[in-house]
């Protein structure tokens, strides 16, 4: 006699990760450009400045091949070119930080092919937003973010990938991955840090807020990110911005 075969079986699940289409991860990160060789485009900041923001710029510069990452290392001493336009622009921001705000119009202002789309903080649904570019691929995300506990450490990151679980066909995002300046160069992956959920509390994965719609007062409520690296202990962070950035293509 044959066996009954149920058909409520279990949905399976795993993770999955996205990963920005052009990063080519080995000993050191690397992005193929117009060049014949794969490009290090990776940018770390000392232990004495406050230029995260201008970092993530000239990574994202690199990256999309609107400059050499030689050029970018050396943009204070350069008196042409895109590398010194960077410099004039960010110079007065390179020990005191860059405000969101600021950061978006001094990239502007660098009259560059590219389209910046940014979202501020709760009101803007930051959070939503930056999952759903991230989850769509083939686009980078300037992200920026304070400590929950002390608001004065501000910071910048550029999210390049994201993580989530999979049951059925649904897919739940949780987990941004992201390239983090104040962090060492990651080796044979595509990220040195990463903003995650926590498994309790405001955001947590125990009750997930949808951050794609409003709540049904039509408020949102702030969620708090368990930022992790190597280097740093965790601490919750909330987003302050998320900015995309995405080449211009003529028609």
């Amino acid at each position: 006699m044959s066996k009954s075969i149920s058909l409520n079986r279990p949905a399976v699940s795993y993770r999955f990760q996205r990963v920005y289409p052009g990063i080519q991860t080995g000993h050191v990160l690397t992005v193929q450009t117009k060049r014949q060789e794969p490009v290090r485009f990776f940018m770390q900041q000392s232990d004495l400045d406050g230029a995260c923001g201008v970092h993530i710029a000239a990574m994202i510069l690199a990256i999309h091949d609107l400059a050499k990452p030689s050029a970018l290392h050396e943009m204070s001493h350069r008196k042409s070119g895109i590398a010194a336009m960077v410099w004039q622009a960010f110079q007065h921001t390179y020990f005191t930080g860059v405000h969101p705000e600021e950061w978006v119009e001094l990239m502007d202002g660098l009259k560059l092919p590219l389209v910046l789309t940014a979202k501020y903080g709760v009101q803007d649904n930051a959070d939503g937003h930056a999952l759903e570019w991230l989850m769509r691929g083939g686009d980078l995300v300037a992200l920026a973010f304070a400590s929950v506990k002390h608001t004065r450490t501000r910071h910048w990151a550029l999210a390049c990938a994201i993580s989530g679980s999979v049951v059925g066909k649904v897919h739940t995002p949780d987990t941004i991955l992201l390239l983090d300046p104040s962090a060492s160069e990651p080796s044979f992956a595509p990220f040195n840090a990463r903003l995650r959920l926590p498994l309790s509390g405001p955001g947590s994965r125990g009750a997930p807020p949808n951050l794609l719609k409003p709540s049904e007062d039509g408020k949102r409520k702030p969620v708090h990110w368990l930022y992790e690296a190597a280097e740093w202990n965790a601490e919750e962070v909330r987003l302050l911005a998320a900015v995309r950035v995405q080449l211009r293509v003529d028609a």
